[in-house]
């Protein structure tokens, strides 16, 4: 093409049938019918749903899994429309459309549709000349599958020769009471409303014939051009023997991924955590779950680059071992900026923590922005389509649909995956006393609590040992002796010595000013409990020396001693627990994270921030080498099933 007009839009109109589609816009008098004068000219596309696509549980070079494969539910495969772009080679934008014609599709998720281009729009593209050079023969093309208004409105607003189109970011906000100003990217609300949001997987180049006139042999819907399969009879320049091989369908990728959720424990997600003299004494059992972090913007069109950032990033790339998926923060995350100005709401629906005048905390007022699940209610939710990854061997386990999540992915160094910017799941879990000490305090304590924590008991830990109160602790640390960490942990360094006292006799209380024992002595016994300030004194000393502190709660009605377990989603697992490894915490979009808690060591974070000697901060590793839970994580590519077409 030697002179070029300026583009126009490219009116094209992908063949898939819905009802009440409306064709006034197409030129012609007689759209879909081959009755349209000169105007109008048809093609061929095939559509292939997700088929093997995805990532991973550690990533093969070509981009799957090792994992298997999910298969789709009926409701996340279906196509309800199509969005069709296209662009140049450089990916500059030459039109869309929206309209549909025809559809048929397969046991096998290809959609295979006709779909009609305005002559007069290809003329515009073809220039003065009529004729495109080899090079502009080749275009680009874009698919997106149930595309959301909020897609739609950019296309309409995207200029001809546009190059930013396809770093064009989907936003969605959802509150804890489930409403969602986007939950069109998951098929609304319940999910049967629009179909789940999908774009191109990868960058798919298809050719065009040279010359203008040799579109005029596929005027007729029963003769379309064939976008992907084989053109022959064309006389064009540029030709091998009148032929164009179109061969080869456009993968899309579902933009979202999903979390499965099964009980691991075999007996009610309970697990024993506290064993003394081989027998388990403390139970807990997980009762609810919380998403955290969910990221509130995607790209439309998945990127990678080697280093997770946006410089250097493709589209219609896959994953693999060796790149990054890129996150439309990554910069933010990569400089640090999220955690050191507090921006976390500016990024994430359900934030781990909560900002207030500057400070972060998890309080109460942040486990209100969780979005809580009930674990019994999850458990009761949708059968997932294990059989075909589970066959043969019956021991993965029945998983259930939890919920959908966008993608987040943090950049270059694995250092900076920490707890404040990584997707998560909090547990929240109930200690239960065994009948093995049915007659001890700590029984006692667990049975009998009211919900105060100013009156019940306060539950000291110290390595795996349980203390119901530190009349128990200095009793313990005496008998251990100067020696033992208990001591120095309770003690500190007394130049006196301790004395657990009697009903008769008093207790001699550490002399090391900054020890535990001598501040609990000032705010138990000197102030009688009344001091906050000397609480929390004590409450310092214990937790800088390892002592773990419950307090006691109420969970709607249900008085308890509560702890939580926090669990960073693992995307590409390193098998080396204690080192991160790149793109190992993650989310990323077509990928079915199913989760299972096998084994729970130890108890859990306390309720109350300052009883925690190792509290949950934005800047913590989302990997450690002390792990609370061992928790199972299958990620596998997500598949089609069988696809309900609506026409």
């Amino acid at each position: 093409m030697k002179t070029r007009k300026l583009y126009q839009f490219f009116a094209v109109a992908l063949a898939l049938a819905f009802a009440g589609c409306s064709h006034e816009d197409l030129a012609g008098e007689n759209p879909g019918t081959g009755d349209n004068g000169s105007n109008e000219v048809y093609l061929k596309v095939a559509a292939q749903l997700p088929v093997g696509i995805g990532t991973r549980s550690t990533t093969n070079d070509n981009g799957g899994s090792n994992d298997g494969t999910e298969i789709g539910k009926d409701y996340e495969n279906e196509v309800k429309s199509v969005l069709l772009v296209l662009a140049d080679k450089d990916n500059k934008f030459i039109g869309y459309t929206e309209k549909v014609e025809y559809l048929q599709t397969d046991a096998n998720g290809e959609v295979n549709a006709i779909q009609s281009i305005s002559r007069t729009a290809l003329s515009s593209y073809y220039g003065e000349d009529n004729t495109l050079t080899a090079e502009e023969q080749s275009i680009h093309v874009f698919v997106f599958c149930n595309p959301i208004d909020a897609l739609k409105e950019i296309f309409k607003n995207t200029a001809p020769r546009d190059d930013t189109w396809h770093s064009k970011v989907c936003s969605i906000e959802e509150k804890t009471n489930g409403e969602s100003d986007n939950a069109a990217i998951w098929g609304g609300p319940n999910h049967n409303e629009g179909g789940f949001l999908m774009s191109s997987y990868e960058m798919v180049t298809k050719k065009i014939p040279a010359i203008l006139s040799d579109w005029d042999k596929f005027n007729e819907v029963e003769n379309p051009f064939q976008l992907s399969a084989m053109n022959t009879g064309l006389s064009g320049s540029g030709m091998s023997g009148g032929t164009i091989d179109n061969r080869g369908a456009v993968k899309v990728e579902r933009s979202v991924a999903r979390f499965d959720f099964r009980d691991g424990s075999g007996k009610n997600n309970t697990y024993d955590v506290i064993k003394e003299d081989g027998k388990t004494i403390v139970q807990v059992q997980l009762q609810k779950m919380a998403l955290v972090n969910m990221s509130k913007n995607f790209y439309y069109l998945r990127r990678v680059s080697a280093d997770g950032l946006n410089g250097g990033s493709a589209i219609g790339k896959p994953e693999t071992s060796s790149n990054f998926v890129v996150d439309t923060d990554a910069e933010e995350k990569n400089s640090g900026s999220i955690i050191a100005g507090n921006t976390y709401a500016d990024h994430f629906n359900f934030c781990l923590g909560h900002t207030q005048n500057g400070k972060w905390e998890i309080n109460e007022n942040a486990r209100e922005q969780w979005l809580t699940y009930k674990i019994a209610d999850v458990l009761k939710g949708t059968d997932d389509n294990d059989v075909s990854w589970n066959e043969g061997t019956g021991t993965k386990g029945d998983y259930k649909i939890w919920r959908y999540a966008t993608e987040n992915t943090i950049p270059a160094d694995p250092a900076k995956q920490t707890n404040g910017i990584s997707t998560g799941i909090v547990f929240k879990a109930k200690m239960i006393a065994t009948d093995v000490q049915s007659e001890s305090s700590l029984h006692k304590a667990l049975t009998s609590a009211t919900g105060n924590g100013a009156t019940d008991p306060i539950l000291y830990v110290y390595g795996n040992e349980i203390f119901v109160s530190w009349t128990e602790v200095r009793a313990k640390a005496i008998e251990e002796g100067r020696g033992s960490s208990l001591f120095k942990a309770a003690f500190g360094n007394p130049t006196n010595d301790p004395v657990a006292g009697t009903s008769e006799t008093p207790g001699v209380y550490s002399d090391d000013n900054e020890s535990a024992d001598h501040k609990w002595n000032i705010w138990h016994n000197n102030k009688h409990m009344a001091d906050e300030t000397s609480l929390k004194a004590f409450k310092a000393a214990a937790t800088g020396n390892e002592f773990t502190l419950y307090q006691s709660s109420s969970d709607e009605g249900v008085p308890g001693y509560y702890c939580y377990y926090f669990y960073w989603n693992r995307h590409n697992d390193n098998g080396n627990n204690g080192i991160m490894g790149k793109m190992e915490f993650a989310v990323v979009r077509n990928n079915v994270y199913k989760l299972a808690v096998l084994n729970i060591k130890k108890l859990g974070h306390p309720r109350v921030t300052e009883n925690d000697p190792d509290p949950v901060t934005p800047d913590t590793p989302d990997e450690k080498d002390e792990v609370y839970l061992d928790v199972k994580v299958e990620v596998l590519p997500w598949v089609v099933r069988i696809n309900n077409i609506e026409f």
